[in-house]
């Protein structure tokens, strides 16, 4: 500095890096809580809708090959492991598609009741029967996320399957979901 001259140089200072850094690493931990609780949402909507998916498509095989067609837990009762849609097991049963584990923080709510714990049967009609073959099956599987929302597929005599939202319509086959009230996860 020569004359006592002080020039003025362009930039921000440490500090004021060190505050603009602070600001936001408190806004990005403000924001990750409800960003995991929208993504498991998210796992909870999609598994439902793939659950409805593979029901309709079963029903729809059911139809087209006129003879039983089931969708079965892998384990045994357990659903978060995934599912299978296949064949009857009258014959030797084939497999059509296979559905991989539930996501990453959504489960299966069995408190809630359900109807097809083991599995669910369409015969050739499209009609859905209790896997033990004997009368017609109406019931819902409930998914349930780590945030506490839940995801109802109901599935009637009829056969037809639909996503229902018991947060807002009421338990898994009553109320307004059992209706036809609110749908989608």
């Amino acid at each position: 500095m020569k004359g006592g001259k002080r020039t003025l140089s362009a930039g921000f200072t440490l500090i004021e890096l060190m505050v603009v850094v602070a600001i936001v690493a408190a806004l990005a931990a403000a924001g990750a809580p409800s960003f995991r609780d929208m993504l498991l949402n998210q796992r909870l909507a999609t598994a439902a809708q793939g659950f409805n998916a593979a029901l309709s498509f079963a029903r729809m095989e059911a139809i087209q090959r006129a003879r039983p067609v089931e969708v079965a837990a892998l384990a045994g009762s357990d659903w978060s492991d995934g599912w299978v849609v296949r064949t009857g097991a009258d014959e030797s049963p084939q497999t059509l598609r296979r559905f991989e584990r539930l996501p990453q923080g959504v489960s299966v709510d069995t408190t809630l009741g359900g109807g097809f714990a083991q599995g669910l049967r369409y015969d050739g009609n499209g009609f859905s029967r209790q896997t033990s073959r004997s009368g017609f099956s109406a019931g819902c599987l409930t998914l349930k996320a780590e945030t506490g929302r839940r995801a109802s597929i109901i599935v009637s005599a009829s056969g037809r399957a639909k996503v229902c939202n018991p947060d807002v319509s009421g338990d898994c086959g009553s109320g307004a979901c059992a209706r036809g009230g609110e749908s989608g996860a």
